[in-house]
């Protein structure tokens, strides 16, 4: 019984709906505007770190670390206030780096499961099967390393597409198990 009350609550309406409905508020986001939400987040990102490091200046003025022969707060301060303020200046060009490198990365393990396939294939017999996983990698990689900012806004439109897919999921499902919690009841 103490398990089914767990289930019920988590399958409250409130709370299963409430999810669905953010899910679905996000995904359409995502799904919609991937540019303008891909910037948002560098946007709020960047003001994050402009905060920090504006607190810290004024925290290594007027606290106990103005006693300190390095001002290593100061120079944290000043490098976090320019980095924040790069953010906030060219959001593009940091997504579109953080695509590249992480293209690189998909790049070379693919690559690199593609080459230990074959080598292994020497060996022994093989399924071609296996080849699908890395050859999709080392695709993806290919096509984020050199288009990393249509593969940023790909990457979330597909996240957005998981939400959409969850909050569907999750509607279905917080209606069926209360429905199925008052036929217990």
């Amino acid at each position: 019984m103490n398990e089914m009350k767990q289930a019920n609550v988590f399958f409250d309406r409130s709370y299963g709906y409430a999810r669905a409905i953010v899910a679905l508020i996000g995904g359409l986001l995502l799904v919609i505007w991937p540019e303008e939400i891909k910037n948002y987040c560098m946007y709020i990102l960047g003001a994050l770190i402009l905060t920090i490091g504006i607190v810290n200046m004024v925290l290594s003025y007027t606290g106990k670390w103005k006693r300190e022969k390095v001002p290593l707060l100061t120079l944290n301060s000043i490098v976090d206030i320019a980095f924040g303020l790069l953010l906030l200046i060219f959001p593009s060009f940091f997504i579109n780096f953080i695509m590249f490198v992480f293209g690189l990365i998909l790049l070379i393990f693919g690559l690199g499961d593609v080459v230990n396939l074959i080598r292994t294939s020497r060996i022994m017999r093989l399924p071609w099967t296996l080849y699908i996983g890395p050859a999709a990698v080392l695709i993806l990689g290919v096509l984020m390393f050199f288009y990393p900012d249509k593969a940023g806004n790909w990457l979330f439109i597909l996240f957005g597409a998981g939400l959409l897919l969850y909050s569907v999921s999750e509607f279905l499902s917080t209606y069926t198990i209360r429905r199925k919690m008052k036929d217990i009841t």
